[in-house]
């Protein structure tokens, strides 16, 4: 808990509160130094009252400290060790019994607070794995389209740029690979799975940081980019093509590309559903175009500007 604080600080974020930690100690030490003068003082009720005492608190100790099994465990030795010794050492007769017996029913509680922990650490795990493929593609391990509306409504809260700004609120790319029916067509979708998860990995090492990528399915991804300008989406952009039509070196003769339709907001809507078909289309007006091209979508009577990725003359505009 120290190291956590410490660490906290080092890294200048919210520091752990430790005041209930220390407060629970304080109070078990109190408590089990009353509970050596009650057995010290040799008065029965006392004794009796002492234990009684010492057990229902260790009980709920095993039961209620699971989430924090070591910091449970010092309490209860806290609470249980000097009893038994003051039982041991009183003159009372036979009293010494009870401390023989009390380091057996601390180890019993001992190991019934690690199983409640193990039992909690499974609960953790299972909730933790059923909300990852719920929100997670399982194949790339990528945000799925679940995930992916609720990282939009995310990226889209808050103050929006003015109007001077170059820099859009959101950018929106829309990836389709480029031959990839044909990968799973002569070389197996196991090949074609593999290709998915080496193309995600790339898509993931072509991006910001504060970037994210999705996989909606097939071979259709989707990547949001905060915050950055057109001639930036546009390098962004470029590299992923590049990236995606490198060569794999699980299976060298297996050739992919990628067309890749940008939206920006507020330029081209401003919800999930206006950027994501902007982009959509634009992706589409690539693949028309000759394929292994991004698309910038502009909503100006939807006017499209193609760019290849070889540099070769630049083609009409397109519009509908």
């Amino acid at each position: 808990m120290m190291r956590a604080l410490a660490k906290a600080k080092r890294d200048r974020r919210a520091p752990v509160n430790v005041s209930p930690i220390w407060a629970g100690l304080a109070s078990v030490i109190l408590i089990s130094a009353g509970c050596y003068q009650c057995v010290a003082s040799g008065v029965m009720p006392l004794i009796l009252m002492a234990g009684i005492g010492l057990a229902n608190l260790v009980g709920g100790i095993a039961s209620r400290n699971a989430g924090t099994p070591r910091y449970g465990i010092l309490l209860i030795c806290i609470l249980t060790l000097p009893f038994a010794l003051a039982t041991i050492m009183s003159p009372v007769p036979f009293l010494f019994i009870i401390g023989l017996q009390t380091p057996v029913y601390t180890a019993g509680m001992i190991f019934l607070l690690l199983e409640n922990h193990k039992i909690l650490l499974d609960l953790h795990h299972s909730e933790r794995n059923n909300r990852l493929m719920a929100h997670h593609d399982l194949l790339t391990g990528l945000p799925n389209r679940a995930l992916n509306q609720k990282l939009f409504a995310e990226m889209l809260d808050g103050p929006w740029p003015d109007a001077a700004s170059a820099a859009s609120k959101l950018t929106v790319f829309c990836v389709d690979l480029d031959g990839f029916k044909g990968v799973n067509d002569r070389f197996g979708h196991a090949a074609g799975d593999a290709v998915l998860v080496a193309v995600a990995k790339r898509l993931r090492a072509s991006v910001r940081d504060a970037d994210v990528v999705c996989r909606l399915g097939g071979d259709e991804f989707v990547v949001l980019l905060p915050h950055i300008t057109e001639s930036e989406a546009a390098i962004v952009a470029q590299r992923i093509i590049s990236s995606v039509s490198e060569p794999f070196e699980f299976a060298p003769a297996v050739r992919v590309g990628a067309s890749i339709g940008l939206a920006s907001a507020p330029r081209d809507g401003t919800t999930a559903d206006e950027l994501l078909s902007a982009a959509d289309r634009a992706m589409y007006e690539a693949k028309r175009g000759g394929k292994g091209a991004f698309v910038i979508h502009r909503n100006v009577a939807f006017v499209a500007e193609v760019v290849p990725l070889a540099p070769v003359a630049q083609a009409p505009a397109l519009a509908c």
